[in-house]
């Protein structure tokens, strides 16, 4: 058994870090945010505010291995893979990337030290909703795409210079 251990790195850098952002999101809005909603006002700008700082580069780590090997697992499987109706999966990687991206926007305005990024976190409830909503649907997307039709591109044929040299060489 032949393994490609690259595409196996990539494809554990890829689940890690959607596990670790999705599940933060969810423990953010399900646990922490109603939690927190117990404390005083002045608590609860202290509490989110240390939390924040501290999430930021997780979020940011997330962000950067996610598209580094969401990029790196679609090139490969468009390399090594033909598939009878491309055109599903094409739409739906264009989905992921869309609603991957605007995940990533939120989740970067939730973390974000600006004034924006501020006004941006009083409504953080909305938010971490939305995101939990879009990550859910991402997940699931990505779900469809890994059991999509699809069968092994046959070996590359070697260039015709390469074959002629390979079969005329002087010995």
């Amino acid at each position: 058994m032949d393994v490609d251990w690259l595409m196996v790195v990539f494809r554990w850098m890829h689940i890690l870090a959607a596990i670790t952002a999705v599940g933060a999101t969810i423990f953010m809005r399900q646990a922490l945010g109603p939690a927190v909603a117990t404390l005083s006002a002045d608590q609860q700008a202290a509490l989110h505010d240390a939390v924040r700082k501290r999430w930021a580069l997780y979020v940011h780590l997330s962000i950067g291995f996610l598209l580094l090997s969401g990029f790196y697992n679609f090139i490969a499987t468009l390399r090594g893979s033909e598939f009878p109706d491309g055109s599903k999966y094409h739409m739906l990687f264009g989905i992921k990337f869309l609603l991957a991206l605007a995940i990533f926007f939120i989740a970067s305005m939730l973390v974000g030290r600006s004034e924006a990024s501020s006004r941006f976190r009083q409504r953080r409830e909305f938010w971490l909703t939305l995101n939990v909503v879009l990550a859910v649907v991402l997940v699931c997307i990505s779900g469809i795409m890994r059991f999509l039709p699809r069968t092994p591109k046959a070996a590359a044929e070697p260039p015709a210079a390469t074959a002629w040299l390979e079969t005329n060489s002087l010995r």
